[in-house]
This record gives structure tokens, sequence and C-alpha cells, in this order.
């Protein structure tokens, strides 16, 4: 009796099938992560620019006003309030999308004017 090496048709599909499977699953995780870090880089731009319009504003301390400004894909809108003659309070909002849907951030900061 001759015995043979190598596979059969059976063992080759279920090979390919695997293989596909692990494939997909690859994919799919490639395509959530790349929304996830694209909603990051949205969220740190975002933050930036809320820093940055903080620092604007309290340089000009007495002089700030409420406002907003649009950047593409970021809403950005402040008030400014006055709480006695040395101090100011800022609120800033920035508004973005993400995987999710509209996402908003909001920072408050109180300082002391010179």
């Amino acid at each position: 009796m001759e015995t043979r090496s190598g596979y059969t048709l059976v063992e080759l599909i279920v090979a390919l099938l695997l293989f596909a499977v692990g494939g997909l699953a690859l994919a799919s995780t490639s395509a959530v992560l790349g929304r996830a870090l694209n909603t990051d880089a949205m969220r740190e731009r975002a933050a930036r620019i809320a820093g940055s319009q903080i620092e604007l504003l309290a340089g000009g301390c007495q002089g700030a006003a409420d406002g907003g400004r649009s950047y593409p894909g970021i809403r950005s809108d402040w008030t400014v309030s006055h709480p006695d003659a040395n101090t100011i309070e800022i609120h800033e909002s920035v508004g973005y999308e993400s995987a999710r849907g509209h996402r908003s951030d909001d920072y408050r900061v109180l300082m002391g004017c010179p």
C-alpha cells in the first residue's frame, strides 16, 4: 500500500477560510483605529485652538470681548466676563465632528488682570 504526502482539498479550503477571516478581522480593526486616530487629531487641534484663543484673550485682559471663529472642521466660541475690576473669566467652547457625531469641549479660565 502506497502513502501519499500533502494536503487534502478539505484541509486547503479550511486553511483558506481561516486566512480570509483573519484578513477581514485585520481590515476592520484598521478601519476602527483610523477613525479613532482622526478623532484624536481633531480633538488635539481643537484643544490647541482653545488654548491659543484663551492666551490671546488673557493678553488683552480688560479689552477682551465675546466672540467666535470658524476653522476647517472646528468651531470656536468664547464668552468673557469681568467678575471684578482686576479679574477676567473666559469660557471657551470648541466643537468638532468625531466618528460618533458632533462633540464639544469646554474650557473655563479665571485670571487676574495686571
